[in-house]
């Protein structure tokens, strides 16, 4: 089991960045303006070498984030060491190019407070493709494995039992979702509460990487796991 901080908030924001000075502030901005009291959750961020103005301008917040400065980690390396540092009893990721609805934290804490036996909260989303200038409401209702890993909230004692993120996987909160769901209950809210923004540089833009994500869930489970289609 990953041994834990200790818990001085209800809910950890982790964040994830590399080379984001262009729009990791809009990203902290939805965090920070969140309707749920700011006593209530922390705002974390892990740098992963960032060599543009990104360390600069998490600086300017001060106070009012966490941030640990590494280099070379990878994303799902920062995105592990941000859930074992978190100090909330509740983890969610943001990434530095989505935007959460200022809302998101008071209806997913709402939820999960009120359903003891659940284990993560998730919701519809919006998707905006930063190429296209595109916007469309993804609805999840149907297919859990519609998420994107962001906008999830999770009981972080949870994912010390099941194990964080595979850092060997293309998509390991598919794998993350599907261990959670063996053991544990979880509940939907139809409502969408971030945005998640797509462009070239994105994972899912290269099909062959998304391919490649695909068929090592596939060699995992033994067989098709429905993620979305891009």
């Amino acid at each position: 089991m990953v041994k834990t901080s200790k818990q001085t908030h209800e809910i950890s924001i982790i964040m994830r960045t590399h080379n984001s000075e262009k729009f990791v502030k809009k990203a902290l901005e939805s965090a920070l303006n969140q309707t749920l009291p700011k006593k209530l959750f922390e705002i974390m961020v892990v740098d992963d070498g960032s060599t543009d103005r990104t360390r600069e301008i998490l600086k300017s917040y001060n106070k009012q984030i966490w941030v640990i400065e590494k280099n070379n980690l990878g994303p799902i390396s920062s995105l592990n060491l941000g859930i074992k540092e978190a100090r909330g009893k509740y983890v969610i990721l943001l990434d530095s190019d989505d935007i959460f609805e200022l809302d998101i934290l008071e209806n997913l804490y709402s939820v999960i407070i009120n359903n003891k036996d659940v284990a993560f909260v998730y919701s519809d989303y919006f998707e905006y493709n930063k190429d296209t200038k595109e916007k469309k409401l993804i609805n999840v209702k149907n297919n859990i494995f519609d998420c994107v890993a962001i906008g999830v909230l999770f009981k972080k004692e949870v994912l010390n039992v099941v194990g964080l993120y595979d850092e060997n996987l293309i998509f390991p909160e598919y794998d993350l979702l599907i261990k959670i769901m063996k053991k544990y209950k979880n509940k939907y809210i139809g409502k969408p509460l971030f945005t998640y923004v797509r462009h070239s540089q994105s994972i899912t833009a290269n099909k062959k990487t998304v391919e490649r994500g695909m068929n090592q869930l596939y060699e995992k489970y033994g067989k098709k796991i429905p993620i979305r289609q891009y």
